[in-house]
């Protein structure tokens, strides 16, 4: 009730995006700080920086997953590996709120061996992948501060359960073990907990062949009603990527979307209208760094029709659309401004989602590859690794972004 009371106060008041929280760990607002000076041409600029609980300078901030604000509740999950818990702050105010019990792998010998992974919250529970191959559950209708867990449920397979989304219609939660051979996804009802249908993808039942790309990630659909579960590669041809269509209920693959070329493709955000952002991943190096070029598609969540291929921005794990400005944000840590490239230049990649045209590509740092927001305060949250100058003093932090366009739409 107290965020509600917040919100429709800074709703009446401003018209959401004037109502600002108190940045008070690490406010970057400030005309001294050299990325302010240096950026103020910028579409996005970075106004505060937010510490992780569970990390410190004995324990930096330095190994993650996916952040995801929930805005129902108004708060803000990141998978921390590094404190081997999920963390809770709140996404109106900036501030920390508590974290999960300490319980997951942490930092593994690689991500398909790490944890928490890809998290969810549904209902009043909030869902999350771990090595190996497990899907903890969390009951923060009894804690925010420290929520404790109530399920622990084995998806059958040998490395993390990884990405995730939630049919709130159907109450069913899809999670990916998308680094299988072949991959497969597990349907699971919120309400008991109970695995109710996996589907292996192995090129049988209509469902791609997964075997030399896995998965990327999945996403509900709430205009289809569907899960849509992007595909790196189909079968054994490289450059072909796709995005399958499944039935929350039934498990059945209705459709595959072809023609995602070139891509690999990973992350997905459900966008204005019937659109779909899909990013593009190949990773860094790429595997041709010329056939690979930096690309990421819009599609037709309805049809799969290819609205838009934009090559400004790519090397993207996830993709976040913001209702109150009408953009797409792309966390672009495998991003490269030539073939010729030898490091990578992560970059917070913003595309117009009214007109599919690209805007900016913003400096991050290494691994910057989740991206969230939170469109009551217009706030986009950018998990980053310990140092970077975006995290001031701090070890490692959650970097917030705003648009320096706001005022322009009121």
């Amino acid at each position: 009730m107290r965020k509600f009371l917040v919100v429709l106060v800074c709703t009446v008041a401003t018209g959401w995006v004037l109502c600002q929280p108190a940045l008070s760990q690490s406010d970057l607002d400030d005309d001294s700080h050299p990325l302010q000076n240096r950026d103020r041409q910028a579409y996005i600029v970075p106004i505060a920086a937010i510490g992780v609980p569970g990390t410190s300078d004995a324990n930096p901030f330095v190994n993650f997953d996916q952040a995801r604000v929930d805005t129902k509740l108004q708060l803000l999950f990141v998978s921390s590996r590094s404190s081997s818990a999920v963390a809770i702050l709140d996404a109106l105010t900036d501030r920390k709120v508590g974290e999960t019990p300490a319980v997951f792998a942490g930092v593994g010998i690689d991500s398909p061996h790490s944890g928490p992974d890809g998290n969810v919250v549904a209902g009043h529970y909030l869902f999350a992948g771990d090595y190996p191959s497990t899907v903890r559950v969390f009951d923060l209708g009894a804690s925010l501060t420290s929520p404790p867990e109530v399920a622990e449920i084995n998806t059958g397979g040998m490395y993390r359960a990884d990405e995730m989304d939630y049919d709130p219609v159907d109450q069913v939660v899809i999670v990916s073990n998308g680094d299988s051979t072949p991959a497969f996804v597990t349907l699971i009802s919120s309400t008991t907990f109970k695995i109710v249908k996996q589907v292996t993808f192995d090129g049988t039942n209509g469902t791609p062949d997964t075997s030399q790309g896995g998965i990327g990630s999945v996403l509900y659909d709430s205009r289809t009603k569907k899960f849509l579960i992007s595909i790196p590669e189909v079968g054994s041809d490289l450059t072909a990527g796709a995005v399958a269509v499944m039935d929350p209920v039934t498990g059945q693959v209705t459709q595959v979307f072809s023609g995602l070329n070139n891509c690999m493709p990973s992350g997905m955000a459900q966008g204005p209208g019937d659109n779909v952002l899909v990013t593009c991943d190949p990773g860094f190096p790429a595997p041709d760094p010329v056939q690979f070029a930096p690309r990421t598609y819009v599609i037709n969540g309805s049809t799969g029709a290819i609205l838009a291929d934009l090559t400004q921005v790519g090397g993207v794990d996830y993709g976040a659309y913001n209702p109150a400005d009408h953009h797409y944000y792309l966390g672009a840590r495998d991003f490269f401004t030539s073939p010729t490239a030898t490091t990578a230049s992560p970059v917070l990649g913003v595309i117009n989602a009214d007109t599919n045209e690209w805007i900016e590509n913003y400096p991050t740092g290494t691994d910057a590859h989740s991206v969230t927001v939170n469109p009551v305060n217009n706030q986009i949250f950018v998990p980053i690794e310990n140092p970077n100058p975006l995290c001031g003093s701090l070890p490692g932090c959650v970097s917030v972004f705003t648009d320096t366009h706001r005022a322009d739409r009121w």
